[in-house]
């Protein structure tokens, strides 16, 4: 494993870690990737493992960073710094992605981009580099890898596949890394067992004593055991720790005491270099100068034991010592050491020079200097048009900081906040907001705060505290401006309406359009209307909500998806309301593949989630089961708490239809679990909306009517009937006909009438008329006749097979069983070919006691594509578009080796498809084309 030496003793009684980091690497020599993060407390042997790891993996190229407690809030310092080597291989990947990278990387012009535009450029920048051979990625200490790095390196190491990419992460216990690499394989260090321990020091010059004491207070820790030995052998003395300390902070103190015993020049300049950093700049000998000092001050150091030589540069030998010495000087040292490193970057251009130059002088203790954040503001405005959003963000909020007048630190803080959100940062934007209103005095600026603040309250899956923000502010934007009201009360609208509650949201859009109609402009009055929309589409009066839309529908075509929230998304659930099925599909079909082309990933998060229900609605159900997994992967990645939710929900219902008990279950689980925690009861009650069609599907019809129930009690309490998005009456009185409970029944049809009635919705009204046929068996044809001509206006299969089912579920207990058998095979026809397997088990039971062959039933519920996983299942989908292996990848953020692979496994299970010409027929022909 080693050679003795300070590595290999650091490695002692880990051989099980070993193994597990060799079977990594031999499967990237296999064309398998895979991820590991280890986790432990200071000096638990994370980076000797990693080191490891490099040397059994010397055949594979080698990517490797480390994160840095200075420089956590530099945008993408950690990533630049591990691309460094492979850069030339930029120009290989999709040219959007080249684009962000380029900029987040700081290699070429910047532009404006959502930061998962960068993850998904790390992705294919891993997947390039590893067309040559597999590779190693390395990331040390990633609790002080800034958030961005983090970000897309979590985002990527997600989506490796068959890349022969291994990334392994080192990172304390507990944090925001930690936290943001919980779905990686986790590998936990704890302290040597005691044999271990006392083989580690077995060789150490020390008393039988001093062995008890170290291994007492080293807890098995194997940096404790093998430095605190040699300090104490250079004439050091145990740390008077009195109670138990952390081994981290004891090994400081520790270093500190070593540090304390050099030369005042030699800690000046070892003070100078912690503040530079590990990866010291081009003046780092121009900085020395300045406190009349040179490299030969820190040898002192080096001969100690806490300084080493690579490359050329004096490094530190370890995290801790470089913690020792700048949390060991005192602050005025700390600050005289920041002026000195901001007075060397004062004249930088680069924005990312500013940036560092803004971070030097703050911790220099620097007074508010309109001169400095002025300059900072301007080199941040070169955004979002020319300048990464995450690095704009820390621009305003470094020229905020040295703002001298409260408002127009306000402003400045505003103006980072929209940088963060822009940039996908949504608890940074929260963070900022709060902090800016801290400082805000003019009403117009505690406005402006306020609003984004609801935006992103309500993307972070917080619509209740959105509502309530907005609602103390509209009277004062009444006042101040009139037209910002109008688009507060729309944003108090979508709050409502994520929420559920219809009644308040038909009453606030409303008013939101009676002011916008007198004073807003129509850019701004567009979001308003389509709010106004949706609101009467859901609940109001449907003829005036589908005008509307339809007087809207230019400006859905090209829609401004930033402002204030996504047209196109609004747009889609309005089509959905309105029962235009194609409009709402063709309109969603175009963004999505807008926000895929722009990897604006968010977004497309909230698209897809919406995308599904349309999807199920028009019979594409592999569709829509992709479309909601990936919605709800995005969601999690993003931060987008109502979109994960929405997803499940969405989900759900598809797993439903078909009859995938254990799936629908789970995921409604979760739905309803998140829609709790978040405040979203409106998704609570998609979840057991879906939970509902699962049993009547099973012909459960008592465990349906009790989950359906409680969606009717939050539906009708809150204003809202029945509809496409949250649907209930169709299946709770199709259950109760069943149960014989005839006047609950009736009770139900009254809201499905009423639905009907408040416009033209074929699809509600086909409901209405199937289930007032299954009422009235004398008039069943007649009302059953008139369910399938509402369907005929829309593609609704799974409708018009429940309507065919019904009608020769009737015909037969009528004694008819001649015209039964013909409706029954209509039904049963049609929920195979949509994969309903439990509808089809019924449909089958019903012809065979009808005198028919019921034995079709084998492959009932079965469709060529249910085979797949999500992920086959979302490449098939694609390259069934047309697109190539490389645009495939682009849009789904997978490598090429990824889709490559799972393009293999689709061949291998779809009977007759060896061919891409053959997966783009089957697609065609299928239920999803």
């Amino acid at each position: 494993m080693s050679d003795g030496g300070y590595p290999g003793r650091m490695l002692l009684g880990r051989t099980a870690e070993c193994a597990r980091l060799e079977d990594l690497v031999d499967g990237a020599r296999g064309g398998r990737s895979g991820a590991l993060v280890v986790r432990g407390e200071a000096g638990i042997g994370k980076s000797s493992l990693l080191a490891y790891a490099e040397s059994v993996a010397g055949d594979l190229t080698q990517l490797r960073t480390h994160g840095i407690e200075s420089e956590t809030g530099l945008p993408y310092v950690g990533l630049a710094d591990l691309f460094r080597p492979v850069t030339h291989q930029l120009e290989r990947i999709p040219d959007r992605q080249a684009a962000a990278l380029t900029s987040a990387l700081a290699l070429g012009p910047a532009v404006a981009q959502d930061r998962f535009a960068v993850a998904a450029g790390t992705l294919s920048l891993l997947g390039a580099v590893s067309e040559s051979g597999p590779v190693l990625m390395v990331v040390d200490d990633a609790q002080w890898l800034d958030p961005y790095s983090l970000d897309a390196l979590a985002f990527a190491t997600r989506r490796l596949g068959r890349e022969g990419v291994v990334a392994l992460f080192a990172t304390r216990d507990s944090g925001e890394a930690a936290s943001r690499l919980a779905p990686v394989e986790t590998l936990t260090l704890h302290g040597l067992d005691a044999d271990a321990a006392r083989r580690l020091v077995a060789d150490e010059p020390l008393s039988p004593h001093d062995v008890s004491w170290l291994l007492a207070e080293a807890r098995g820790n194997p940096l404790a055991l093998v430095e605190l030995p040699a300090l104490l052998a250079r004439g050091g003395h145990r740390p008077d720790t009195g109670a138990p300390l952390p081994i981290g902070e004891m090994l400081a103190r520790t270093f500190r005491s070593a540090i304390d015993r050099l030369p005042e020049r030699t800690r000046d300049a070892m003070l100078l270099l912690a503040v530079l950093g590990p990866r010291p700049l081009a003046g780092t000998e121009r900085v020395l100068r300045a406190h009349e000092l040179t490299y030969e001050a820190l040898e002192p150091a080096e001969q100690a034991g806490l300084m080493t030589v690579e490359e050329g540069a004096y490094i530190f030998r370890h995290p801790l010592i470089r913690s020792g010495v700048y949390h060991g000087a005192s602050a005025v040292h700390r600050w005289r050491a920041h002026r000195t490193v901001a007075h060397a970057l004062r004249d930088a251009k680069a924005p990312i020079a500013l940036e560092r130059y803004a971070w030097h002088l703050a911790e220099s203790g620097a007074d508010p200097d309109e001169q400095v954040a002025a300059a900072l503001e301007r080199a941040a405005s070169g955004g979002p048009a020319g300048l990464a959003f995450p690095l704009a963000a820390r621009l305003y909020a470094h020229a905020a900081r040295f703002t001298p007048g409260d408002e127009h630190k306000a402003r400045r803080l505003l103006a980072a906040a929209r940088a963060a959100q822009a940039a996908g940062s949504l608890d940074e934007a929260a963070e900022l907001l709060d902090r800016a209103l801290g400082h805000a005095a003019g009403e117009r600026t505690v406005l402006d705060l306020r609003q984004l603040r609801c935006y992103v309250d309500i993307q972070r899956g917080r619509p209740a505290h959105a509502r309530e923000q907005l609602r103390a502010a509209v009277d004062e934007a009444r006042r101040v401006d009139p037209a910002l009201a109008a688009v507060m009360l729309g944003g108090i609208t979508l709050t409502e309406l994520a929420i559920g509650d219809l009644t308040a949201a038909r009453a606030t859009s409303a008013e939101s359009m009676q002011i916008a109609e007198a004073f807003g402009d129509p850019a701004a009055a567009l979001p308003v209307r389509l709010l106004h929309a949706l609101v009467e589409l859901l609940g109001g009066d449907a003829r005036d909500g589908r005008a509307l839309l339809h007087d809207l529908e230019k400006p859905l075509s090209a829609p401004d998806l930033a402002f204030p929230y996504p047209v196109s998304g609004v747009g889609g659930l309005c089509y959905l309301a309105a029962e235009e099925l194609d409009a709402g599909h063709a309109l969603l079909d175009r963004a999505v593949h807008a926000a895929r082309a722009s990897s604006t990933v968010g977004l497309l998060a909230h698209l897809l989630g919406t995308y599904s229900v349309v999807e199920f609605w028009s019979g594409r159900w592999n569709a829509s089961l992709a479309h909601a997994d990936e919605a709800a992967r995005l969601g999690e990645d993003t931060g987008r708490v109502i979109e994960v939710c929405r997803a499940l929900a969405a989900q759900a219902r598809t797993e439903a239809a078909r009859g995938k008990e254990a799936d629908c279950r789970r995921h409604a689980a979760q739905a309803w679990s998140l829609a709790e925690t978040a405040e979203l009861p409106m998704d609570a009650a998609r979840a057991h909306s879906a939970l509902g069609l699962l049993e009547l599907g099973l012909g459960r019809f008592e465990e349906s009517v009790r989950h359906l129930a409680n969606v009717r009690e939050f539906s009708l309490a809150n204003g809202r009937g029945d509809g496409l998005y949250l649907s209930w009456a169709t299946d709770l009185a199709d259950a109760y006909v069943h149960l014989h409970r005839t006047d609950e029944a009736y009770d139900v049809l009254r809201v499905l009438d009423h639905e009907a009635g408040r416009g033209h919705r074929p699809v509600t009204a086909a409901a209405a008329a199937r289930v007032r046929g299954m009422l009235q068996p004398a008039e069943a044809d007649v009302h059953m006749g008139r369910s399938l001509d509402r369907l005929a206006e829309v593609n609704a299969p799974f409708e018009r097979g429940r309507t065919e089912f019904a009608r020769g579920e009737l015909l037969r207990r009528q004694g008819r069983r001649g015209e039964a058998r013909r409706w029954l095979q209509r039904g049963l026809a049609t929920f195979e070919r949509l994969g309903a397997s439990g509808w089809a088990a019924r449909a089958a039971a019903e012809l065979h006691a009808a005198g028919g062959d019921g034995s079709r039933t084998g492959d009932a519920g079965r469709t060529p594509l249910d085979g797949l996983t999500p992920q086959e299942l979302r490449v098939a989908l694609a390259v069934g578009r047309g697109v190539t292996n490389h645009e495939a990848a682009e849009q789904l953020f997978l490598s090429v080796k990824t889709v490559e692979f799972h393009l293999g496994n689709i061949y291998r299970k779809l009977d007759g498809v060896h061919r891409r010409a053959q997966l783009v027929r089957l697609i065609s022909q299928s239920a999803d084309a």
